[in-house]
């Protein structure tokens, strides 16, 4: 068992480690540390499978796509692939490594296109069809750059046209909405996605014809297919909001209010564990925490607890979140990614509590594994099933981290290192899931006073 911990040695501990060993990695190469001594834990008891299955994705945005609209993105996943012939020969394209690329892209983009009758919320559908339409087009947008007559240029949507509709739409968000909570929550992920379109996928983006190799002009295809598709989609799905409000509202201005004192908020958390002096409120705490108590860093606790820092840190370097003097351009973005920000350090808080406490995260047995699990999903559901839609938006954030670990307790190859891992990742969900229903709860409150 570790010493006793003050909470600030647990974040020193944690926040030191965050980057140079994350999740567990320590200091000798490359190699995984584990506790030196851990408690004995039959994992053959282990279940390999559970009966609460993790929830479902919750819907945020309240309307869908229509028939003839879903068809429609469909039909240009089909209509892109058309010039390919299928099969695709060596005698028709001899070199190996452009038609396997093309065929991984062709068959890439019909996996991802949904089916007629699978059950997507509608931004879950939008990523669909925007990463079928990717791979679509980077398959043609190769197959035009190998072929005599081919002009990858002319099988994507002019760049310049895709910059400037982005930036058109995203400069008219966030739209009207129901109430303030729910415009964050419908229009943050649409800005999020022209966002990081304008400053990532597009910029500086030329014609996909100035690019020699075949495969980089069929990438540089595939991205302004995707932001056009998200670009359609958003523009689709802002409307029919729109259109279905009783009482619409404008809520710009409120987001804008709320993301600030969030952020203000999140501010002067960050103050108090820095101390006095840090030039930048983004930096991790690191050295900021560490005193001479001994910590044992190896345990799953202070895994958790490094990998946990690592994650809130990660995301005040690179999303738009209202700390110090920055304040994000677009409020509906700002002020969820504010709110998840604030959600994962309070999750710090803690599991720095738990640490100081002494608790190891090992489970005591085989079956403390499946009712961490089970806690898990109990918060998990809590928050998807919100009538709060900032809550609902934050359990996106976190339902995909069951993946890992389920599928890490249904390998073959199982041990006692990757059975703790998921019992204090399981344990995590719990509490971050837990926290961000207080944070929802604090900002709707926030935005009715």
């Amino acid at each position: 068992m570790p010493r006793g911990l003050t909470r600030r040695g647990a974040l020193a501990a944690a926040g030191a480690a965050a980057l140079g060993s994350l999740a567990g990695c320590s200091g000798r190469g490359s190699e995984r540390r584990f506790w030196d001594d851990p408690p004995s834990l039959d994992v053959d008891a282990v279940p390999r499978e559970f009966d609460d299955s993790v929830p479902a994705r919750p819907r945020i945005v309240p309307v869908g796509f229509e028939p003839e609209v879903a068809a429609a993105f469909a039909d240009r996943v089909d209509r892109l692939l058309s010039p390919i012939p299928d099969p695709l020969t060596a005698e028709r394209l001899p070199h190996s490594g452009f038609r396997g690329r093309i065929e991984a892209e062709r068959a890439a983009a019909r996996e991802a296109l949904p089916g007629p009758d699978e059950p997507l919320v509608p931004l879950e559908a939008v990523k669909r069809y925007s990463t079928a339409r990717d791979h679509a087009a980077s398959a043609v947008g190769t197959w035009a750059g190998v072929t005599v007559e081919g002009d990858p240029g002319a099988v994507a949507p002019d760049v310049g046209a895709v910059r400037q509709r982005a930036s058109e739409t995203l400069d008219a968000l966030p739209g009207p909405a129901a109430d303030p909570l729910a415009g964050a929550a419908v229009y943050g992920p649409i800005e999020r996605w022209y966002d990081e379109a304008l400053r990532r996928t597009l910029v500086g983006s030329g014609s996909p014809a100035d690019e020699a190799n075949p495969i980089r002009a069929g990438e540089a295809v595939g991205d302004v297919e995707r932001v056009q598709s998200y670009v359609e989609a958003g523009r689709y799905l802002g409307d029919r909001y729109a259109a279905s409000l009783a009482d619409p509202q404008p809520v710009a201005e409120p987001i804008r209010r709320e993301m600030d004192r969030l952020g203000s908020a999140v501010g002067d958390r960050l103050r108090e564990l820095h101390g006095e002096g840090v030039e930048d409120l983004r930096e991790n705490p690191g050295q900021a925490f560490v005193d001479e108590r001994a910590v044992a860093r190896d345990t799953p606790s202070a895994d958790l607890l490094s990998s946990a820092v690592y994650r809130s840190f990660d995301g005040l370097w690179f999303d738009p979140v209202a700390v110090g003097d920055y304040e994000p351009d677009h409020p509906a973005t700002g002020l969820t990614r504010t709110a998840l920000v604030q959600t994962r350090l309070r999750a710090v808080d803690a599991v720095a509590a738990r640490v100081e406490a002494g608790d190891t995260m090992f489970p005591d047995d085989a079956a403390a594994i499946g009712a961490a699990r089970g806690a898990a999903v109990e918060s998990a559901a809590a928050l998807a099933e919100s009538e709060n839609p900032l809550a609902r938006w934050l359990a996106t954030q976190f339902l995909p981290l069951f993946a890992e670990q389920d599928d890490a307790l249904a390998a073959d190859e199982r041990s006692a290192l990757s059975a703790a891992t998921a019992y204090a990742e399981y344990r995590w969900i719990e509490i971050v899931a837990d926290e961000a229903g207080a944070v929802a709860e604090s900002v709707a409150t926030a935005i009715d006073s």
